[in-house]
């Protein structure tokens, strides 16, 4: 069952618009093939549309509810592996992102960021190497603002990484969830 994890995360919000990584068309469709960042599982998000989004935040609450409700969290996620495995489509299997990323990892991409990695922190079972739940991106300096603002209303960290990528990071295992909630809601009144 979910208890309410806090972890290590870094609360900061802060990015330097100037230093932010550039990455070009060439390399992120050669991503796809060849990995993106050393991330040898990558795949492509740019181009979901925030119908997607919102199809994500549902499905990742869903699951959300599905891992309270369980008294085994290893096995429940050793059963949502299973079950990625099997899926057909990329909306079938979350576009293979941990529980607790998903909304987020869509929301980023719908807003023109490019996703690289991301990792839930193993709290909602299995095995993870992360310390805490995050994503790691290349964000257009164009949506910056936009970005931090739904970071701050949300309440999680963004922060600089080396080489110019951004992390966004939570301190619980639910506060990803909610910056793909304040994202859309953002997206909805902008419309």
């Amino acid at each position: 069952m979910i208890g309410v994890r806090v972890y290590p995360a870094p609360p900061e919000r802060e990015i330097d618009v100037e230093a932010l990584a550039v990455l070009s068309e060439e390399e992120a469709d050669a991503g796809e093939d060849d990995g993106l960042q050393g991330n040898q599982q990558y795949r492509d998000l740019r181009g979901i549309s925030w119908e997607q989004v919102a199809d994500g935040l549902r499905a990742e609450a869903a699951l959300l509810q599905r891992f309270e409700a369980s008294e085994d969290l290893d096995a429940e996620a050793e059963r949502y592996d299973e079950e990625r495995d099997e899926a057909l489509l990329p909306e079938d299997d979350h576009w293979g992102l941990d529980v607790g990323v998903i909304g987020a990892a869509l929301a980023l991409s719908a807003m023109g960021a490019t996703t690289v990695s991301s990792c839930n922190a193993g709290g909602f079972g299995g095995f993870h190497v992360a310390q805490f739940p995050h994503i790691a991106f290349f964000l257009p300096r164009e949506i910056a603002e936009e970005v931090l603002a739904v970071a701050e209303a949300a309440g999680v960290g963004l922060a600089m990484t080396t080489g110019g990528l951004v992390c966004l990071s939570g301190r619980t295992d639910l506060d990803l969830h909610r910056f793909g909630e304040v994202a859309l809601t953002r997206h909805r009144k902008a419309e």
